[in-house]
C-alpha cells in the first residue's frame, strides 16, 4: 500500500481537484441560470403532440382556472391553475403519474403525461438577458 503512496505526485492531485470541481461547474451554471430567470412573467403552456391547446398566465392572484384537454382517441385530462401553480388533477390514462406529479411553478418544471402526449411546461415571456452570452461547449 506505501508503495502507491509514493507514487501520487502532487500534480496528480492536482489533477484530481481540478476534475472534481470541473465536474460541479455545470451545476453551478444551470442553477445560476434558474436564478437569473425572470420570475414574474411566467406561463404555463399546455401543448399535445407539440401543438399548443391553452396557455396559463401563471398571477399569484389566488383564483382558479381550469382547462379540459380531451381528444378524438378518448384521452382527458383536467389541468388547473391555482394561483401561480399548475397540476394535471385528473387524467384517464392507467398508470396517473401526471397526477401524482403535483404542482408546477418554476421556469423549466414540466408536468407530462405520456399516454395522451400531453406537456405541461413552466416559461417566461422574457428570454434570459446575457449581454454575453457563455458557450460551455468551446
Amino acid at each position: 500500500m506505501m508503495k502507491y503512496v509514493k507514487m501520487i505526485k502532487k500534480g496528480d492531485i492536482l489533477i484530481v481537484l481540478l476534475l472534481i470541481i470541473g465536474s460541479f461547474l455545470p451545476l453551478g451554471l444551470f442553477t445560476y441560470q434558474q436564478a437569473m430567470a425572470n420570475q414574474t412573467d411566467l406561463k404555463a403552456v399546455v401543448k399535445a403532440d407539440g401543438e399548443i391547446m391553452y396557455i396559463f398566465n401563471l398571477v399569484d392572484d389566488g383564483q382558479t382556472e381550469t382547462y379540459r384537454y380531451h381528444d378524438e382517441d378518448g384521452h382527458e385530462n383536467i389541468i388547473v391553475r391555482t394561483g401561480d401553480s399548475v397540476t394535471i388533477t385528473e387524467a384517464n390514462c392507467s398508470d396517473q403519474v401526471c397526477v401524482r406529479m403535483g404542482d408546477i411553478r418554476k421556469v423549466g418544471e414540466t408536468n407530462l403525461c405520456l399516454p395522451h402526449k400531453l406537456l405541461v411546461e413552466v416559461q417566461s415571456d422574457q428570454p434570459l438577458e446575457t449581454p454575453n452570452e457563455i458557450d460551455v461547449i468551446s
